[in-house]
């Protein structure tokens, strides 16, 4: 195996690769972040999409023409450091042809790793032959980012001799000026991820039936792309299908709104890596219910910024919720403190600046704003983006 290229190692603009800006998910959601921040402006270089929703023809001519893009940008850019926000399964595969891209081209990649089920896809999904491929793509990372100390402590076991380092997503925060009172709302319980049995979506409708009759005038708010038929099945098995609102995939300002009018926040995940959706309810002083996985304990501190769950305990989140939706102080002091939780450790300005001090390793500085691949976009607007390349 060969041995990763040194942080010494000299760069001078920054290729980074991900997501397309104008889908859906925590990549993208962490990347826009990155650009409404402006880092982009303080840093020469590309942005390369490899990944667009869709059918598997649109997914699949999206990755031929990233991979070109990226061969592209590795000979014209100046002296890349290659920065690849990659997740699990098909993630892993797209982003490991640009790793050896990378390596061909003898440049650094930076492994910056989302998503909670990369153990699952590692240990159980993956033949041993896949299994020694991860190993090696994470072994010759120039850096490997983790997202919480649990993380890295789950990816070194899965290679040993990767560099590893920790860098907790990030959220810009919000102006609580936008914030509705409680009294000019309709009471709302708010989830926002993907649909699916493994964020606990199931869970979180048995528990919100549960607690319905108790509460007749609170909606439970699932965003997050068109829900299966087994789950409006249950929806209407448990007689709350009245009550239940399937809003879709929020743009940042429809994601803005319900923020600033919901209630209580709930993420009752199976698995996690540092939850975008929970960090953003918290910025936006909204008491959350979770449960420990992935980074979230690193974030929740369970009875001081908002309580914690086990995955699975239907009964568990409906007492959570009902606690919540009954005892109005308490939802106040955990928002107040979830608020002061990002302020402190978890805004978007610190993120940038731990990537900083990675990027400054490779030999790369900030420059002076105003000559950037993009420049900063207010809260809420979408980044300007060709076919799937920004910059």
């Amino acid at each position: 195996m060969r041995a990763p290229l040194a942080p010494s190692a000299h760069c001078r603009s920054v290729l980074m690769v991900g997501t397309d800006l104008a889908g859906t998910g925590g990549i993208r959601a962490v990347v826009c972040g990155y650009v409404e921040a402006g880092l982009f402006e303080r840093y020469p270089g590309k942005y390369v999409a490899t990944h667009r929703p869709g059918g598997p023809w649109r997914k699949l001519a999206t990755a031929l023409l990233g991979w070109a893009r990226v061969a592209a940008a590795l000979v014209t850019l100046d002296a890349p450091l290659v920065h690849i926000h990659m997740a699990s399964r098909a993630s892993f595969w797209r982003k490991s042809i640009v790793c050896l891209l990378a390596r061909a081209a003898g440049r650094p990649y930076l492994l910056h790793v989302h998503g909670g089920e990369f153990m699952k896809f590692y240990a159980q999904e993956s033949r041993p032959a896949a299994q020694r491929f991860i190993r090696h793509t994470l072994a010759n990372a120039a850096l490997v980012i983790a997202l919480s100390e649990q993380w890295r402590d789950r990816l070194l076991a899965i290679s040993p001799a990767a560099q590893m380092e920790v860098v907790p997503n990030g959220v810009s925060v919000p102006d609580l000026r936008e914030r509705r009172r409680p009294e000019d709302c309709e009471p709302t319980i708010l989830f926002v991820g993907d649909l699916i049995r493994a964020k606990g979506v199931f869970d979180l409708i048995e528990a919100f039936a549960l607690v319905a009759g108790e509460f007749p005038g609170v909606r439970l708010t699932l965003a997050g792309g068109v829900p299966a038929p087994q789950i409006r099945e249950l929806t209407a098995k448990l007689g709350v299908q009245e009550r239940v609102v399937f809003p879709g995939w929020l743009g940042p300002r429809r994601l803005r709104a319900q923020l600033a009018a919901a209630a209580v926040f709930v993420l009752p995940s199976h698995a996690e890596g540092m939850p975008m959706a929970l960090l953003e309810a918290m910025s936006w002083r909204l008491p959350v219910i979770a449960t420990p996985v992935g980074g979230v304990p690193q974030v929740v501190e369970h009875g001081t910024n908002g309580l914690l769950v086990s995955p699975g305990d239907v009964a568990g989140t409906a007492a959570a919720i009902a606690r919540l939706m009954s005892e109005p102080r308490l939802r106040e002091s955990l928002g107040a403190a979830a608020r002061r939780t990002i302020e402190a450790r978890f805004s978007l300005q610190r993120t940038l600046d731990r990537l900083g001090v990675i990027y400054r390793r490779f030999g790369l500085e900030p420059r002076n704003c105003g000559r950037g691949l993009q420049a900063p976009q207010p809260a809420g607007a979408a980044p300007r983006r060709e076919t799937n390349e920004v910059g």
